[in-house]
């Protein structure tokens, strides 16, 4: 009678989605579409368009390293280091309208290869700790000054 209980519980999983008694998640329900769907599929089509991300990615990942190797350099002026940071987060005058800023650096290539994904994502996380140290010696810069006065 364990056994029979046991079995019973192991398959009742399998028994309730086989009679769709749990909700399926977004993403099955998008697989299940596209492998019931009637009409061709343009293989053509969708190949143009993963090419066209992992050019968008390649075009973003090569200006990120061009941020990258100009804030590493010394000689550049604070007020330049400061121009490519408000550049790169299209912080512009007021009146100017370029579109919205970027916000995650996967947006519009998410479906590239993951080695592409992973360093598009540290590559652009060296940006972020870069900047978060500039703004570090900012505040400990002001702070010592603060506490001179």
């Amino acid at each position: 009678i364990l056994s029979t209980v046991t079995g019973v519980h192991k398959y009742k999983w399998l028994k309730q989605n086989v009679q769709g008694l749990y909700p399926q998640s977004a993403l099955l329900n998008t697989i299940v579409e596209f492998a019931l769907k009637e009409e061709p599929v343009d293989v053509e089509k969708m190949r143009k368009c993963l090419l066209k991300q992992l050019e968008r990615a390649e075009v973003r990942l090569e200006g990120i390293d061009t941020i990258l190797k100009l804030s590493a350099k010394n000689f550049l002026l604070p007020s330049v280091q400061y121009a490519v940071f408000c550049g790169w987060q299209r912080l512009i005058p007021e009146g100017a309208n370029i579109g919205e800023p970027l916000t995650d650096c996967l947006k519009d290539v998410d479906l590239i290869p993951p080695f592409n994904r992973m360093l598009l994502e540290v590559t652009f996380g060296k940006l972020y700790a870069w900047a978060i140290q500039n703004v570090r010696n900012i505040l400990l810069d002001a702070s010592a000054k603060f506490k001179e006065l």
